[in-house]
């Protein structure tokens, strides 16, 4: 990373555009990504946090090129056919949403089976969030189990863990 980078993850406690364009950017890692969700029961609905907009489209595609119905949306996304694709989402009819920056909060499908977070986050109150998009749990209409996948990538910045370690004792017995 450039200097100025390093500066911005410091001041700011989050990845500049820059570097989340080259870690959606590595052929080896989407496709490993790809390969795991392509692993899971056809019929689970997964909703997958994308490194960038770029990264969230190439996925869905990929998904779509290897059987796996999907689409991407990202605040680009107009919102008529971001309401369909979440509709068709919801009723079962697309596998797969892939997202950068929109699912985070006020988004519900209780029926998401896996989750991906392959989007580095420092953020502790981002990273909940996201993954609160998968637990809502039967009272809520939720399932029983969710299924979170994070990526952990290897971004070491003066120190700082991403979030996803603060909740690691919420995985393990």
């Amino acid at each position: 990373m450039t200097t100025a980078e390093k500066d911005e993850i410091s001041q700011r406690k989050r990845l500049p555009a820059s570097v989340l364009n080259k870690i959606g950017g590595d052929l080896d890692r989407t496709n490993r990504l790809v390969d795991s969700v392509m692993e899971l029961d056809a019929d689970w609905p997964v909703l997958l946090f994308a490194a960038s907009v770029p990264h969230a489209r190439t996925v869905a595609a990929l998904f779509e090129r290897r059987g796996r119905s999907a689409a991407a949306i990202s605040a680009d996304t107009p919102v008529p056919i971001r309401r369909h694709l979440v509709r068709e989402f919801r009723a079962g009819r697309l596998d797969t949403l892939t997202n950068f920056g929109v699912f985070t909060q006020g988004f519900d499908a209780p029926s998401v089976r896996a989750l991906y977070i392959a989007r580095p986050t420092y953020s502790p109150n981002l990273y909940q969030q996201m993954i609160g998009r998968g637990l809502r749990g039967p009272k809520n209409g939720g399932k029983e189990r969710c299924l979170v996948v994070d990526v952990a990538d290897n971004v070491v910045v003066h120190g700082a863990e991403l979030a996803f370690r603060e909740f690691e004792y919420l995985w393990t017995a």
